[in-house]
């Protein structure tokens, strides 16, 4: 259904899917040992959106999805076609690594909530985390078609172009048909079954 043309996408998919989750446990082992302070946890919440924090039931996943599903894929879009290689990852970087520090706050400031907000979050962090490693496995190809053919300017030796075109269709589709809907999944779960896992297990 995708026909997708670059067979080492999913493949590269899967790369960048395990460098975040090495990322988000680094900062997690990292933050669990040396105690982040409560300043830093109020810094990190800072971060989130005031409609998203404060926002309920359906109202939330609308507005998880409007942030996490549009404006955050913009932002590594933007960032993408700018000719400097992987800087279209800082999104995601950006995401494992205060998640990371988040939970391991909650574990030092109470062990046992603190496992059941990490065990009860997992699920969304995890299907959001792979929704955006699709977004970037497609801006691979875009910034390389990018940075291909500036630097294909200063050679004497031409290297092959990558199809801007090619990359720029094949990054809708995934989107449209992969990234997109696991951003509404995560929205759900987060909305509904994070909160019902964590009240269950409290």
């Amino acid at each position: 259904m995708l026909n997708i043309s670059d067979k080492q996408y999913v493949q590269r998919t899967m790369k960048w899917f395990v460098f975040s989750m090495i990322i988000l446990i680094i900062s997690f082992i990292l933050s669990s040992i040396f105690s982040p302070s409560l300043d830093t946890f109020k810094s990190i919440g800072d971060q989130i959106p005031s409609s998203l924090d404060k926002a309920t039931g359906l109202n939330k996943v609308w507005e998880y999805i409007i942030n996490n599903g549009f404006r955050v894929p913009i932002q590594m879009l933007i960032l993408s076609l700018i000719p400097i290689p992987f800087l279209y990852c800082v999104n995601l970087i950006f995401t494992s690594t205060i998640t990371g520090i988040m939970f391991g706050f909650v574990i030092n400031f109470d062990f046992h909530k603190g496992s059941i907000v990490i065990l009860s979050s997992i699920p969304h962090i995890v299907v959001e985390i792979f929704a955006m490693c699709f977004v970037v496995s497609g801006l691979f190809k875009l910034n390389q078609a990018i940075v291909r053919k500036i630097s294909n300017l200063f050679r004497k030796e031409k290297k092959q172009n990558v199809s801007f075109k090619q990359a720029l269709i094949q990054l809708i589709k995934t989107y449209i048909l992969i990234a997109l809907p696991l951003y509404f999944i995560a929205a759900f779960l987060e909305t509904y079954f994070t909160e019902w896992i964590y009240s269950i297990l409290i």
